[in-house]
């Protein structure tokens, strides 16, 4: 069969949509975890190889950003929530994706965690004034992850969860996984 041929005789799938449930949030979480591992062992391989490396890296940033999207954003919002937000905020990475990424490749962090680290749904003059102030892409503080909020505007009784927990500016990355080991641990949405 010849290209003609073959693109007649083709015919378009039609896939089953599937509704959003707790079954295809674990889904989603384990594919991506069990994506990122691998990607991870991919770059550990790579040697001497600039642009396979810058692709794995984007590779990582999309899977990430997907289950952003879908298991927080298009769930709960966001693990945290700016209560001035006017509409839907701005959905924001308080530890930019970047560094996530990095850390993730340096197995400082698990994959479990990349996939769960703080985000906010920020309103919008909060977020122009974290761009003012340098820190759009980048943080004083991975450990202490509101010290970059703190430095530019107050946050303990302004943020909450998104279940309606009131935060306090001294919460630590370690505070924040204690608090969503349920999703951490994919074990409910």
């Amino acid at each position: 069969m010849n290209l003609r041929e073959t693109i007649s005789a083709f015919r378009q799938p039609v896939y089953v949509r599937t509704k959003r449930s707790a079954e295809t949030y674990r889904a989603t979480a384990a594919y991506v975890v069990r994506r990122l591992n691998e990607l991870c062992d991919e770059y550990d391989k790579t040697r001497n190889d600039e642009q396979t490396s810058r692709l794995i890296r984007d590779d990582i940033d999309n899977a990430l950003r997907r289950y952003h999207q879908y298991c927080i954003k298009q769930n709960i919002g966001a693990h945290y929530i700016d209560q001035h937000c006017e509409d839907a905020g701005i959905f924001e990475h308080m530890i930019p994706n970047s560094t996530v990424r990095d850390m993730l490749l340096h197995r400082v962090i698990t994959a479990e965690q990349a996939c769960n680290m703080p985000t906010c749904r920020l309103s919008k003059d909060k977020d122009v004034l974290l761009r003012e102030a340098g820190w759009a892409s980048r943080t004083p503080d991975i450990y202490n992850f509101w010290t970059r909020y703190t430095n530019c505007f107050p946050v303990d009784g302004v943020f909450f969860t998104h279940d309606g927990v009131e935060i306090s500016s001294t919460m630590t990355l370690d505070d924040h996984f204690d608090m969503f080991a349920h999703l951490i641990n994919q074990r409910s949405f």
